[in-house]
């Protein structure tokens, strides 16, 4: 999990998290989520219940980092305002896994243990993680107390719905631990695109020549969820438009439409953009697809050779360019493997974009599929910044800042 394909976005140090551990089986996971955070360079603290130190003790909780934890063994004469939130600090605070009992508690101002007051005390929103039963989800009482902890402005984030612990199946499992990362980053991020609706393409597409064969590139698609994350981090609402990549996770305001030809793809594009006002569109788009063969899978017997004609596909950032208002802007990608910045320029101009991300492709370095990038960006009114060797990430936060300034 920690080496998967998740995206780490590491300039948070400094920033806080603190954790709530209830009694469920889930527990263990707390430790995936805070590998994760600590890769953020985040510090993490937590308290623990006495039903969650019977699933994962505090001496493991310790040793992976969690400074400070707050046990079942607390004593008020030690740490007499540990309950108050100026005392811990947090600049987020997430309970996970939650059972229905801790929700009952937030939702009705219940204080009974250390856990319990620190969320009271809290002014900010709590994030709950619930991990439960499917009946214990559905039923009336945890459905009115999720409603309650929501009229009071916290976030419950629904489970996922499978087979849980005890063998049952249903709505209940503990939510993917990338997802509670990504909340938890949003919600300690400054929000300086919150006003901002975006419209985002990444991947590759497939144009088909008969039912198993295609025509496409090797993009990966790394480079336009980087960019829709950074965004989407700094409070920006997404439509992610893409073509055949990774499973995406579910977030809040990150709407996700897959598609798989440039046909369809542009016909996303035209539905979502009018509503949008900004664009970046960074899909490798196959500029040519196949004439479709005669049968539903070709067969080479009798062939000595094969001539397949290529049409074009609709150039998607040119219409959108093109249909845009005023107060849109766009941003294109350019992926060039000779007269880089000159090829770069001229399509900038070309195709009236605010902005262009130009990619170096050559004989011995490509982007597709890379975890890294080196990058020229430039604007319209001539600016320019040549971003060396770094992380998706890293260039998908500058790629942000440049997109403030539009």
């Amino acid at each position: 999990m920690l080496s998967s394909p998740y995206m780490i976005f590491d300039q948070y140090q400094g920033q806080r998290v603190h954790l709530g551990i209830t009694g469920s089986v889930a527990a263990y996971r707390a430790i995936d989520l805070v590998r994760l955070l600590q890769k953020s360079s985040i510090s993490v603290s937590a308290t623990i219940t006495s039903a969650g130190s019977a699933f994962i003790g505090p001496l493991t909780l310790s040793a992976v980092g969690i400074d400070p934890l707050y046990t079942p063994d607390y004593s008020p004469v030690e740490l007499p305002f540990a309950h108050l939130s100026s005392q811990f600090a947090p600049n987020a605070f997430m309970v996970a896994p939650a059972t229905a009992n801790i929700l009952a508690k937030a939702a009705s101002g219940i204080a009974d243990d250390l856990l319990s007051t620190q969320i009271l005390s809290y002014p900010g929103s709590v994030y709950f993680a619930p991990a439960m039963n499917p009946n214990m989800w559905e039923n009336a009482a945890t459905r009115r107390n999720i409603r309650r902890l929501r009229d009071l402005g916290h976030e419950v984030v629904d489970p996922e719905s499978g087979q849980v612990a005890c063998g049952e199946h249903g709505q209940g499992r503990f939510p993917e631990i990338a997802v509670l990362y990504y909340l938890c980053l949003r919600e300690i991020t400054k929000k300086d695109l919150v006003s901002r609706k975006v419209l985002i393409t990444a991947g590759p597409t497939h144009e088909y020549f008969d039912l198993v064969r295609y025509w496409s590139n090797p993009s990966s698609g790394r480079m336009g969820l980087a960019i829709a994350l950074a965004l989407w981090l700094r409070g920006a609402e997404i439509n992610f438009v893409h073509g055949p990549m990774s499973p995406l996770l579910p977030l809040p305001d990150f709407h996700i439409n897959s598609v798989t030809t440039a046909s369809e793809m542009y016909s996303q594009c035209s539905t979502l953009w009018p509503e949008c006002d900004l664009g970046v569109f960074s899909a490798a788009v196959a500029d040519f697809a196949p004439e479709k063969a005669s049968t539903l899978k070709f067969k080479k017997k009798g062939y000595a050779s094969l001539q397949v004609k290529m049409n074009p596909t609709p150039d998607i950032l040119a219409e959108m360019s093109a249909s845009r208002t005023r107060a849109q802007k766009i941003v294109g990608f350019a992926a060039e493997a000779e007269n880089f910045k000159d090829n770069a320029s001229a399509k900038l101009s070309q195709k009236s974009l605010d902005l262009i991300v130009a990619n170096q492709v050559s004989s011995d370095s490509t982007p597709f599929g890379s975890e890294d990038n080196q990058v020229l960006i430039m604007d319209k009114s001539g600016r320019m910044e040549y971003l060396p060797k770094l992380s998706k990430q890293k260039i998908a936060w500058r790629i942000a800042d440049w997109i403030l300034e539009l």
